[in-house]
């Protein structure tokens, strides 16, 4: 039986671990949410209660989902063969793509949400009006968003999306080169 590992440990490890990884991703996810959901909600007709409501169930599901959001922006990377080296157009739009692939209908349930519970009912107006002005200034949050993301993953001392924490991190058995 091997012994459990101390924090200080696990916390000073050379290789962050998936777990550190994803709670650093759903961490940014959550606060990014938190300020950018608030103004798009309050956009998008929603008074105080829905955009209440709405930032509390987007932090709930920014809770499940922030992780996986972190390692698809990184397979997006892979896939599109988008590296450090690439330009920073091609990974803006990379992240442009991670962004409204996986946030855009995200919002939407959100926005639906806070309908229901500050109309009674699912104002599907508000819910279309939202995900066109999400898509509408995705350009510039898509890329702030994952610009955010890494930011909070360089302070934790984790490796950027397009650097490959998650990839490094099931590769690597060894201290960074």
């Amino acid at each position: 039986m091997e012994p459990e590992k101390k924090l200080e440990e696990i916390a000073d490890s050379p290789v962050p671990s998936t777990g550190k990884i994803a709670t650093i991703d759903t961490a940014a996810n959550i606060t990014y949410s938190l300020v950018v959901g608030s103004f798009l909600d309050y956009w998008s007709g929603l008074n105080l209660a829905g955009i209440a409501t709405s930032r509390a169930s987007a932090t709930a599901t920014n809770t499940v989902t922030g992780g996986p959001y972190g390692w698809l922006r990184e397979k997006l990377f892979r896939i599109t063969k988008t590296t450090e080296n690439s330009s920073k157009i091609r990974q803006t739009l990379v992240d442009l793509i991670a962004f409204n692939s996986f946030h855009t209908p995200m919002y939407a349930v959100m926005v639906a949400i806070g309908s229901l519970v500050s109309e009674g009912h699912v104002n599907w107006k508000k819910v279309q009006d939202g995900a066109e002005h999400l898509a509408i200034i995705s350009p510039v949050i898509g890329p702030t968003m994952g610009w955010y993301i890494d930011g909070f993953r360089r302070v934790f001392g984790v490796r950027t999306a397009v650097q490959g924490a998650y990839t490094r991190n099931t590769q690597d058995t060894g201290p960074e080169q």
